[in-house]
């Protein structure tokens, strides 16, 4: 993966192995594309060649879909995507961990009727530690499963227009178009500095 700046070449930076494929070593961009539909897919070895791109694609309206072999910031605002519902899996989790640690720690006192001396019954302050463990314990567990369900893992099946370079150190544009569209996108995606273009049947 390259950058543009003041017409230097920044050396790639491949942080997986080229050519492996598991969604979750890329991130999947898109607006509202048909993977059925026939497309054109533009391979860009420069992220400021494809932010171009970008930018004359979403002018056009057509629909599209972005690979890039890592989360880029600038990728994310170009298309004003929101912030990652994760966090949201995280907090519950957290809550849900918290509540299961203090009714679990409740329950076994009364139900076994472990009464110390003259302490409280529910020594609430002695539960704080069993809370905590459990706070970590759900938060962890169920942010996983929060990553797994929004990066769609396992893919048993990759789209047709996927290409092994998006997941190494090449970006990727899929854009959706009909027959008598076909040339003036090939030709804007080609001066928006593509690297390579092919056709792609759903």
């Amino acid at each position: 993966m390259k950058e543009r700046r003041s017409g230097t070449e920044i050396p790639p930076k491949n942080p997986f192995p080229t050519g492996v494929p598991e969604k979750g070593l890329r991130e999947r961009l898109h607006n509202g594309m048909d993977q059925t539909k026939p497309a054109l897919v533009g391979i860009f070895a420069y992220m400021d060649d494809l932010l171009h791109a970008l930018e004359s694609v979403k002018d056009s309206g057509r629909r599209f879909q972005v690979f890039s072999p890592v989360n880029r910031h600038e990728i994310r605002e170009a298309l004003g995507m929101k912030a990652s519902p994760v966090r949201r899996f995280t907090l519950f989790g957290g809550i849900a961990g918290l509540l299961s640690g203090f009714g679990l720690a409740v329950y076994t006192v009364l139900a076994y009727k472990f009464i110390v001396s003259g302490k409280p019954i529910i020594p609430w302050v002695a539960f704080v530690v069993i809370g905590f463990e459990f706070t970590i314990l759900f938060g962890v567990l169920i942010t996983l499963a929060g990553i797994l369900i929004n990066a769609g893992i396992p893919k048993l099946r990759l789209p047709p227009h996927y290409d092994p370079r998006f997941s190494g150190d090449h970006f990727g544009l899929v854009v959706a178009c009909g027959d008598g569209e076909r040339e003036e996108l090939r030709r804007m995606l080609q001066e928006s500095g593509a690297k390579e273009v092919h056709d792609v049947q759903g």
